[in-house]
């Protein structure tokens, strides 16, 4: 299996205590990825499924129907990151990182 090692990357984490499966996107710079066990990511939700409230913080996909849920940020372990999905296209990580920048008012 590949290890995580780049940021942008899409995954599918499994939760180890309820066995619950989740499509994440890698949101740590590329150096941490490689070397920590523990990393930041953001889930991918279907785009009707987020509250209006928190819909400025989305990215959408270039699926169209999913986005990156930056209101929902999560740390989780290397480890629980079970399938390597796909990469965002650099269009879409420019956005979140633009999103990233918002977020946190940086």
């Amino acid at each position: 299996m590949p290890e995580p090692s780049q940021q942008g990357q899409i995954w599918a984490a499994t939760s180890r205590l309820s066995g619950r499966r989740a499509t994440v996107v890698l949101l740590d710079s590329d150096v941490v990825i490689r070397s920590r066990p523990m990393l930041v990511v953001a889930p991918v939700h279907e785009a009707r499924e987020v509250p209006s409230r928190h819909q400025l913080l989305t990215v959408a996909m270039a699926t169209g129907t999913e986005v990156v849920a930056l209101y929902d940020i999560a740390i989780v372990a290397k480890n629980t990151l079970t399938e390597q999905l796909g990469t965002l296209p650099p269009d879409v990580l420019e956005r979140v990182k633009i999103g990233l920048r918002a977020r946190f008012d940086l």
